[in-house]
């Protein structure tokens, strides 16, 4: 097939660009350089100059907790804007077929664990994330809409908790495991006696290394064309106190952890159900979290130099 790829230069985009190369599919694939996806005469143009058979509609604006409570105007305008104009122009070009991904943080944050696709909208997400959560979860709408409609066969996936190469390793954009891996990989570089750590650790999360994440979408493209999203993900609840152990072992700093309780944990517990994952796609994750993490700080030591710092 002839696949297109937006936000292909991005942490998902890039693992599930060369899967989908070795599949034998012709991919174009595009990033911000190439389309601005906040007007809507660039994704009208990016049409007409593209006739896909199937689009990973990928492009997103994202970041962890610190972003999203610095710049909230920011996540649900550029999400908003671009998921938008994007799929009405999808629309009109005839697009017939498309995969659209948005985040677990959707769910309400009293959405009983593990949490069914059911529960979504069932109540407003954690705040820490909400605007850009809601942002995402609302295009899921316009794709079920189109989809009623249109006759098209859309669908979405919802990933957990994404690590991996090519992740966003700043400081102030990161996502937990890519944030823990850098402060701790400089602390020991730097030779630190001590490292201090947001919140409590008693937060739970459930985390699924990249690579499993692409090959669930290339699983998707031949396997998912219901209206319900299905949940991505490992099905495992970790605590950030033991994910923390686990990069600290994994970096090998011996300096002290810190726990700074006034810096918030955000949601208490997440875990998503992965019934349907398993049922409907026939797809289970195979990298452990402990053999994902040190996949993903070795990538970081090699790549250091080209990363998000």
């Amino acid at each position: 097939m002839k696949i297109l790829v937006t936000g292909a230069t991005g942490f998902i985009g890039k693992s599930l660009v060369p899967k989908l190369q070795n599949a034998g599919h012709e991919v174009e694939a595009l990033s911000k350089k190439d389309y601005d996806l906040l007007e809507q005469s660039q994704c009208r143009r990016l049409f007409k100059e593209h006739s896909p058979d199937a689009v990973f509609h990928l492009a997103a604006k994202v970041g962890g907790i610190l972003a999203n409570k610095t710049y909230p105007a920011d996540f649900i305008y550029n999400n908003l804007a671009m998921n938008t104009y994007f799929l009405e122009e999808a629309r009109k070009a005839g697009v017939k077929r498309l995969i659209y991904t948005f985040c677990g943080c959707a769910y309400s944050s009293s959405a009983p664990n593990p949490i069914k696709e059911e529960e979504l909208f069932k109540g407003i997400p954690d705040a820490n994330a909400m605007f850009y959560s809601l942002a995402k979860a609302t295009n899921h709408l316009q794709v079920v809409a189109y989809r009623r409609q249109y006759a098209l066969d859309w669908v979405s996936l919802i990933p957990g908790n994404a690590y991996g190469p090519w992740d966003n390793f700043s400081d102030k954009n990161s996502h937990v495991i890519a944030g823990q891996l850098r402060r701790f990989h400089f602390a020991q570089e730097n030779n630190e006696k001590s490292i201090t750590v947001w919140g409590s650790g008693s937060p739970v999360r459930d985390f699924i290394y990249v690579e499993d994440v692409a090959d669930s979408l290339l699983v998707a493209l031949e396997k998912h064309h219901q209206e319900a999203p299905i949940n991505v993900s490992s099905g495992i609840g970790v605590s950030i106190k033991d994910l923390t152990d686990l990069v600290q072992q994994t970096v090998g700093y011996e300096g002290e952890v810190i726990w700074d309780k006034t810096k918030p944990d955000g949601h208490p517990v997440k875990i998503f159900d992965v019934t349907r994952m398993k049922s409907e796609l026939g797809f289970t994750p195979k990298v452990t979290l402990k053999e994902g993490l040190e996949k993903t700080y070795s990538w970081f030591k090699k790549n250091i130099k080209d990363v998000r710092l």
